[in-house]
């Protein structure tokens, strides 16, 4: 039992810290997760819920929402914009975001930076202690 724990707890670690985006998805994943998981809302993202933000969120554009799923009116930016601090509704309040565009997400305290790529999206990003309950600013790279 000795020697399984620390193996368990090392696996464990190898998978936390590979998750670039501490609750986002990627287009890919997404599609994985569909394809096989069971019919859970929080597990998959639902098609209208991506199609909704495909349709708000531009080419070259990261989206951002307070409301989880995509709802609402979306906040852009692009890396044309350079850094922005998050308009005050979505300082430590992003529910969703969906990533037409590279970019860096900071929070200041404690001071995290987290890269995103075309491609990734959360459609419950501040929910459970994800980064969007510490999300400060906006910027082209970390």
């Amino acid at each position: 039992m000795s020697r399984t724990r620390p193996r368990l707890i090392g696996a464990l670690m190898v998978l936390a810290l590979s998750s670039p985006l501490l609750g986002a998805t990627t287009a890919t994943a997404a599609t994985a997760t569909a394809a096989t998981a069971a019919p859970d809302a929080e597990a998959a993202p639902s098609t209208q819920a991506l199609q909704r933000a495909a349709a708000q969120c531009g080419r070259g554009e990261i989206c951002f929402w307070r409301d989880r799923d995509f709802r609402g009116t979306p906040w852009r930016w692009m890396p044309s914009n350079g850094y922005r601090n998050m308009p005050k509704y979505l300082h430590d309040n992003v529910g969703s975001f969906y990533a037409n565009a590279p970019g860096c997400f900071i929070d200041w305290k404690p001071k995290e930076r987290r890269t995103v790529n075309s491609g990734d999206f959360s459609r419950s990003y501040k929910w459970g202690g994800k980064f969007g309950s510490r999300i400060d600013a906006v910027d082209r790279r970390c």
